[in-house]
């Protein structure tokens, strides 16, 4: 897959802003990619969820947007979840 080190890069930095934010549970999740980007709302749930179970799971929306920005980058547009203690 090409785009498996912008899974990771979207997965860290999902993690830090939950972290930041003490969100416990990811509710909904925005992500804008290029339009090459082979990235898609079903493998980033299933990376996500493989690397943060307690963070994404079923409970989980995933949208992915394609704009006209630059390969191997992504947005986090929204992310939307449970806020608790961390």
């Amino acid at each position: 897959m090409h785009d498996t080190i912008l899974l990771s890069k979207i997965s860290e930095e999902l993690k830090n802003i939950c972290a930041t934010n003490k969100i416990n549970k990811v509710k909904t999740f925005t992500v804008i990619v290029n339009h090459r980007s082979h990235v898609n709302e079903n493998n980033l749930y299933d990376h996500l969820r493989h690397i943060h179970k307690n963070l994404v799971g079923e409970w989980t929306k995933i949208n992915v947007e394609r704009e006209d920005i630059q390969d191997q980058t992504a947005i986090l547009k929204s992310i939307q979840g449970e806020q608790g203690e961390n």
